[in-house]
């Protein structure tokens, strides 16, 4: 079995390292280290790495920006055993650990927004911030425990709401929206705006979500008053409602009711970037698990249910 320790995300992007068991691995800037991170965010001497019995373990050593894994900031000078596959972040960079992490990890990354933009001129952009990168990692983590804890969809749909209103700072509304599969009319509306609303029906471009699902794809406008081939009915809905820039997401939930996550900007253009729209989908593939994961919970309820009345009959009908 081979060790391996990856750089997902930064500089140096796609390097892997081996490592031995049982020696110990300084991480950081500094050219001294045995694993040299270029990204002026990560302090000289980061973080140590050992495998022991198998297990992969890191340990902060007081750096400036910290050490995130699964959203967590670890305790400086403590080390904590971390399993193969989970993201570790050290300033604007991204590590992973274990043999198949760059095949199973890496894309997970990509989708949640964690990969460099580049811009018209082919310069590569850096996509976050420090901050940003940790809070986006924390967000992921907290968001896929607290929807897994639901326990029905309007739960989960507040919790999306709050969590990515929260996210977001470039919104201003954010609107769940759930069809109802006989008619297919949108049978409810959840919101949250930073503005009173008069009208739920009318915080949202209906165009725009109808797109979203005759595709049944995510759908972008970066600024409405750009015309783009295809979209000119969905950019002259934005217009008329004076909403600069919106994206809009399906839920794509198996045993669960049709829904999508819509989220608009109404006086930026360009409010959302590439990373945005990313981390959008990934949110709303955790919401349709969390999705399925309640209705296989009131699946297994009501037989449970069934089962116990069955018996009661039978046992009713031998007296």
């Amino acid at each position: 079995m081979e060790y391996k320790l990856y750089i997902l995300v930064g500089k140096g992007e796609s390097e892997s390292y081996r490592l031995t068991p049982g020696k110990i691995y300084m991480v950081g800037r500094h050219s001294t280290n045995d694993i040299i991170v270029f990204d002026k965010n990560v302090s000289r001497n980061h973080c140590t790495i050992q495998v022991k019995e198998d297990n992969y373990f890191i340990m902060d050593l007081g750096s400036k920006n910290g050490t995130i894994v699964e959203g967590r900031e670890l305790s400086p000078g403590i080390e904590t055993e971390v399993k193969e596959g989970v993201p570790i972040v050290i300033g604007m960079t991204i590590l992973g650990l274990g043999e198949d992490c760059g095949s199973c990890l890496k894309p997970f990354l990509d989708s949640a927004g964690f990969c460099a933009e580049v811009n018209e001129y082919g310069m590569f952009i850096k996509p976050l911030r420090v901050n940003a990168v940790k809070k986006n990692m924390e967000f992921i983590y907290n968001m896929n425990r607290f929807l897994m804890e639901s326990k029905d969809h309007k739960d989960i749909f507040n919790r999306l709401l709050d969590g990515i209103f929260d996210l977001f700072k470039r919104i201003d509304r954010c609107v769940i929206i759930t069809i109802d599969d006989q008619t297919g009319e949108f049978s409810n509306i959840m919101y949250r705006s930073r503005k009173p609303v008069d009208d739920p029906n009318k915080i949202y471009s209906r165009e725009l979500v109808e797109k979203a699902l005759m595709m049944n794809a995510p759908v972008m406008v970066k600024d409405s008053n750009i015309m783009e081939d295809g979209d000119e009915k969905v950019t002259e809905s934005l217009q008329l409602m004076k909403i600069r820039s919106a994206m809009c997401v399906p839920i794509n939930s198996i045993y669960s009711i049709k829904s999508v996550i819509y989220v608009d900007s109404v006086s930026r253009p360009k409010g959302f970037r590439k990373n945005d729209f990313a981390l959008l989908q990934d949110i709303s593939g955790r919401a349709a698990l969390a999705m399925d994961n309640v209705s296989l919970k009131i699946s297994h309820s009501l037989e449970d249910r069934v089962g116990v009345l069955r018996s009661l009959n039978n046992s009713n009908t031998r007296h």
